[in-house]
């Protein structure tokens, strides 16, 4: 399984980052929870469902899960070996008991497409931008007020797209209930 990301390794750490984040990814795996790896490799944002910021973080090959996004209490640790630990009613029960953290994309109007990227027509002097939209590898939002400033900027530029926030029925239907950090159910 090839996991790609947005910020490249450092070349004296490659493999043991892929090693770690391919344990990581087969430790959701095993439990069937929709957890992508998102962002910088070293650090990955651990995504479920693609709307859901789980309050944990790696550390050398240790799952930390926190009781809250951002330092938090680390209440559980589990260990990435090849023999993958813990059960998926652990991870649930975790999920359920302490918030986790909204995310937000932008949506192109009318279709299942996501902001991307950005292309310019001059990259060099940053002219011409145009927003490059698709339905993998998205940007994600952690704070609504950061998705909003580039949604204004789409719509200056004469682009219609909206906002799409956590679906929490989605996230329901896959783990059950769950309580955000700054988001009323």
């Amino acid at each position: 399984m090839q996991l790609k990301f947005k910020n490249p390794v450092r070349p004296d750490l490659t493999s043991t980052i892929q090693k770690r984040n391919r344990r990581l990814q087969a430790f959701f795996n095993a439990k069937n929870l929709d957890v992508r790896l998102h962002g910088d490799a070293q650090n990955p944002l651990m995504v479920l469902c693609g709307c859901v910021g789980l309050s944990a973080y790696v550390h050398n090959f240790d799952l930390r899960m926190l009781d809250k996004p951002n330092q938090g209490e680390v209440m559980r640790i589990f260990k990435l070996t090849e023999i993958v630990q813990g059960t998926r009613e652990e991870v649930v029960e975790w999920l359920q008991k302490y918030p986790q953290m909204p995310l937000y994309r932008i949506q192109h109007a009318n279709s299942k497409l996501f902001l991307c990227g950005f292309n310019f027509v001059d990259r060099e002097q940053k002219l011409g931008r145009y927003p490059v939209f698709a339905r993998e590898d998205y940007h994600i939002y952690k704070q609504r007020e950061a998705a909003e400033d580039i949604l204004n900027m789409l719509k200056e530029d004469g682009y219609e797209a909206e906002i799409t926030e956590p679906d929490l029925e989605l996230v329901k239907s896959h783990v059950g209930p769950i309580t955000f950090v700054g988001l009323e159910e």
